[in-house]
């Protein structure tokens, strides 16, 4: 007889007529056997009552995958003249047989990573459930040693058994910088129509060592060796440094103790942080800036093979080189010196001078023209603070039809750097003229 997944036998047996069956059957067991793909608990069966006519009692007992299902006749039971058919009621079900997976998960290459730590593969994994239904079958970490990260993802592949059936996914973690450190795998199988042994997995993870240095500012970048134009001008401070580091700069100028720069921030991923200084013009100031930088600095600042950390720079006004004659003689008398303004520490230019004298007497140049060394001055300055300068040529013209009499220098003049501070070059014309 047939129930929802579960199948009972029916039994029967002769008996006469006026005469106590239970003499020769006293109990009769009826099999309860399973549908394929199904299995039955004899916990889970019992009988219905009130119990049919003729029967005692009923018990369940498991047979294996089947169950035995005893039917105890009442004694005595005569037998009618008529057929007797006892019809029991029982409650009971049959439960879908769980399907079986079983499988390992092996190394196909480890290093540096602490988990798996050593040991702990070759593992086994195992799970069960029913036609068509998922379950996760087990997970798998691997996790990067210390200083250590995966710049290839680690893989964990099925080697033996069908793909179709499993399904993988993965979690990453990273850290601070971005860098791969752990993946957690997870496995999920599909349960076909019959149990599965024997499936396989390989796990390969390979970290390499990283370098992480100290989040700190390695130098910068900053023009100190050109003054400022007394014009003005823009420049920037470029700060170098690792990824994370903090830095502050100020910067102001004397005499004013006025503000060109207060900034701060933190080095991104560029390697580098880039600040624009406006210097503004000055006219008739000489200035200094004093920039400081702060933050996270190497140890190499201010040391004497590193970088100051108090940068300064100097910004000079206009300043001037004149040419003139000087005398005692008491017939002569000099005329206004011939002046020419620059910005300090501009590029090298070449000017020429005009310079003239007057005599109430007939003038005579000795030497015409007289060494050029006599213009006073070319003796190499020191710098920043002073011109240097070469008087290249000089021609001197006399014209003593004029009234009074007339001297004339016409000279060429290389300025090589010019100066921050004023300088006058004279040509003593008492060792000039006769």
């Amino acid at each position: 007889m047939a129930f929802e997944n579960f199948t009972v036998n029916v039994v029967s047996f002769p008996a006469a007529t006026g005469l106590d069956w239970t003499n020769s059957y006293s109990q009769i067991i009826l099999t309860i056997t399973p549908n394929a793909g199904y299995s039955i608990d004899a916990n889970n069966f019992s009988a219905i009552n009130p119990l049919p006519n003729y029967v005692s009692g009923v018990t369940f007992t498991q047979n294996g995958a089947n169950i035995d299902c005893v039917i105890v006749y009442t004694s005595p039971s005569i037998m009618p003249a008529a057929d007797v058919l006892i019809s029991l009621c029982i409650q009971g079900y049959a439960s879908e047989t769980p399907i079986i997976v079983i499988g390992t998960t092996k190394s196909g290459g480890l290093t540096n990573v602490s988990i798996p730590a050593p040991g702990d593969l070759p593992a086994s994994f195992s799970g069960s459930g029913e036609w068509d239904s998922s379950l996760t079958v087990f997970t798998q970490a691997v996790v990067a040693s210390t200083g250590y990260y995966f710049k290839t993802m680690p893989v964990l592949a099925i080697s033996v058994g069908s793909r179709d059936d499993y399904t993988i996914t993965n979690i990453r973690t990273f850290d601070s910088r971005k860098r791969l450190i752990q993946v957690v795998f997870s496995v999920s199988y599909k349960f076909p129509v019959s149990n599965v042994s024997g499936n396989e997995f390989v796990l390969t993870a390979n970290a390499v060592e990283y370098y992480d240095p100290a989040e700190e500012i390695t130098g910068y970048k900053f023009n100190t060796g050109t003054v400022v134009n007394a014009g003005g001008d823009t420049r920037d401070f470029t700060i170098y440094g690792i990824t994370g580091a903090n830095w502050a700069l100020t910067g102001d100028y004397t005499p004013g103790n006025i503000s060109v720069v207060n900034a701060s921030g933190v080095i991104d991923g560029t390697g580098k942080a880039v600040i624009s200084v406006v210097f503004p013009a000055t006219t008739n100031i000489n200035r200094t800036y004093n920039f400081r930088l702060t933050g996270d600095l190497a140890t190499s600042f201010d040391t004497t093979n590193g970088q100051t950390s108090t940068p300064s720079v100097a910004q000079y006004s206009q300043s001037s080189l004149s040419f003139g004659f000087t005398t005692t003689l008491a017939h002569v008398t000099v005329g206004t010196a011939d002046v020419r303004y620059f910005l300090p520490y501009t590029r090298a230019t070449t000017v020429e001078y005009t310079v003239t004298a007057t005599s109430s007497q007939n003038i005579t140049v000795a030497n015409n023209p007289p060494p050029a060394i006599l213009w006073t001055g070319q003796d190499g300055g020191v710098p920043p603070q002073d011109y240097i300068f070469d008087v290249l040529s000089q021609d001197f013209v006399v014209n003593n039809f004029a009234s009074p009499s007339t001297v004339t220098a016409n000279i060429v003049v290389s300025v090589l750097v010019p100066g921050a501070v004023d300088f006058a070059s004279v040509l003593d014309l008492d060792n000039v003229l006769i």
